[in-house]
């Protein structure tokens, strides 16, 4: 009697197992034509709920984005058994579900149990640096690293959390040695670039450049570097070929159509540099950079009128430093002999910057004109050369010479200044 029993309990469940494996079949044909609600109906009918189903169910809300229900029945289905497989899905309903720190803690727990699962490692290092954890991201980089020593992304990954604690030298040293197990590394690569043109190493900055270029030429980020290299080393005409190709990628930025304007006007094409500063303008309204080098611009075509606008705009919309603009708009009174007002502007410029070395001799010469009491001038002809003697050798000659006739010239008078 036991025997038969045993045998018929045995067939129960092999009917139910195939007609479990025949509705799974369904709802897999179902999936493959996106009918993902359909497929949710079955498998809530589905009895008794196992942990196939709920896993399936919970694989389907993660697919249409529905994370919390994901994460609802991944959790059902590890109450009946206790899945590693199905706990890193449910690790990753969670990351996606904005819950880091839950994802954390699921990762850490499958870790502590099975140190071989590396997948989960790279994910919670990567939670880790997401965090601002970055000693443990470190350290569990480091032991990837150890255990698949061919894989380029671990070095990477730790260089990320070196560079997240600015130590700076094993940061270069990792993208390195992501590089030289992968050539092709475009990520290491950038960084690399990055990296040297921060040490001021043209020669190697220039070279992962290229390599950057050399695999992907229509990279938009090895591009701008090239630009910005070339445009450092003062090379306009080439800097101006990159930047075109940005142009022709459609990549349109403040930056980029501000370089573009300064390569123009370096080379005094002024027309394109204004068109290029103006496109910027388009982009950003109030952005007192542009607008200052749009003053500047037109300082140098001659029209005042138009420069003072931007340089007041310019101050207008500033935040922070304005010593440039308050600078050039003293130069222009000074040069259309509005002295009273050039003072002003001169001591704004110095006010604001008190390394404007140019900004004190102005206000020195410019005073020394102005004033008919030449103490004020005296002043800041030995304040400019208390500070800035070394500065520039024209104006450090003009300023001891000054000195010397105005303190003679008190002398004449009967008075002797300091």
């Amino acid at each position: 009697m036991k025997k038969i029993f045993v045998t018929l309990l045995l067939i129960i469940v092999t009917l139910k197992t195939e007609a479990q494996s025949s509705v799974f079949n369904v709802i897999d044909s179902l999936l493959l034509k996106g009918n993902y609600q359909k497929a949710l109906i079955l498998l809530n009918e589905q009895q008794p709920k196992t942990i196939e189903v709920f896993d399936k169910m919970a694989t389907i809300y993660q697919t249409i984005g529905n994370f919390n229900k994901a994460i609802t029945y991944y959790e059902k289905a590890i109450k009946l058994e206790d899945n590693e497989e199905i706990k890193v899905k449910l690790g990753i309903a969670c990351n996606a579900a904005g819950l880091s720190s839950k994802a954390i803690l699921i990762y850490e727990e499958i870790i502590e149990k099975d140190t071989s699962n590396l997948l989960v490692a790279n994910s919670l290092g990567k939670l880790y640096l997401a965090k601002n954890n970055h000693e443990n991201a470190e350290q569990l980089f480091r032991f990837l690293k150890r255990k698949d020593t061919l894989n380029p992304n671990y070095p990477y990954q730790l260089a990320v959390a070196f560079s997240k604690q600015n130590k700076l030298f094993e940061m270069g040293q990792s993208y390195l040695d992501a590089y030289n197990l992968d050539t092709l590394h475009i990520k290491s690569i950038y960084e690399l670039a990055n990296f040297f043109d921060e040490l001021r190493m043209r020669d190697s900055t220039m070279l992962f450049i290229d390599k950057g270029l050399k695999i992907d030429s229509t990279n938009i980020n090895f591009i701008q570097l090239k630009a910005n290299e070339l445009y450092s080393t003062k090379d306009f005409k080439q800097a101006i070929k990159y930047l075109t190709k940005l142009d022709s990628l459609n990549f349109i930025s403040v930056n980029t159509y501000e370089m573009f304007g300064m390569c123009y006007y370096n080379l005094k094409n002024f027309n394109r540099a204004e068109t290029n500063f103006k496109n910027a303008l388009k982009l950003e309204r109030d952005n007192p950079k542009i607008l200052y080098r749009l003053g500047t611009l037109y300082y140098e075509l001659k029209d005042y009128k138009l420069a003072k606008l931007y340089l007041m705009q310019s101050v207008m919309y500033g935040k922070g430093d304005l010593d440039r603009q308050y600078f050039l708009s003293g130069v222009i009174e000074k040069e259309e002999n509005n002295l009273k007002v050039a003072l002003n502007f001169f001591n704004d410029s110095f006010k604001n910057n008190f390394n404007n070395y140019k900004a004190l001799y102005e206000l020195a010469t410019t005073s020394d004109s102005y004033f008919k009491d030449k103490k004020i001038a005296l002043k800041h002809y030995q304040k400019y050369l208390e500070r800035f003697e070394s500065k520039d050798l024209a104006m450090t000659v003009y300023a001891i010479n000054r000195v010397k006739e105005i303190k003679k010239q008190f002398f004449i008078e009967g008075e002797i200044v300091d």
